[in-house]
């Protein structure tokens, strides 16, 4: 199961998924009032929630490593729930009133898009193994 390398991109993007759900994504500062404000992913249920599925399927997806084709599809929801995720903690940001803010992006708010991209390669590297298990078939 390790020796694929989908397992390992499925596994890097679940620490950088657990790394950016404990970390602040988007800081905001005003210099006038001396007022600080900090928003990560675990700060509203819905995106806590999301979250939390995305950390179980992707994990989950490594075991999923004899179905390769659900293995595939759960990657392939998992992704979109990522994409919903960042949509969404974007909508609960941009509805707050900050105005007079300094916005300053952290490094935790690039992980997800680096996930997804891990996503991405590994559902072509289980396609690439799908591929060569369907060409073995064919020579039997």
């Amino acid at each position: 199961m390790i020796q694929r390398i989908q397992t390992v991109y499925l596994l890097i993007s679940v620490i950088f998924l657990t790394l950016a759900s404990f970390n602040d994504t988007i800081k905001f500062f005003n210099a006038e009032t001396v007022d600080k404000c900090s928003y990560s992913v675990m700060d509203f249920p819905i995106t806590m929630a999301i979250e939390i599925i995305i950390l179980l399927l992707t994990f989950g997806s490594i075991f999923l490593y004899k179905n390769r084709v659900l293995q595939m599809r759960v990657v392939g929801f998992d992704t979109i729930l990522i994409i919903l995720n960042i949509i969404a903690v974007a909508a609960h940001v941009a509805m707050e009133n900050f105005e007079g803010y300094r916005i300053f992006i952290t490094w935790a708010t690039f992980l997800p898009i680096v996930s997804i991209v891990l996503n991405l390669l590994a559902i072509q590297a289980i396609g690439v193994d799908e591929a060569k298990v369907r060409s073995l078939n064919r020579l039997r």
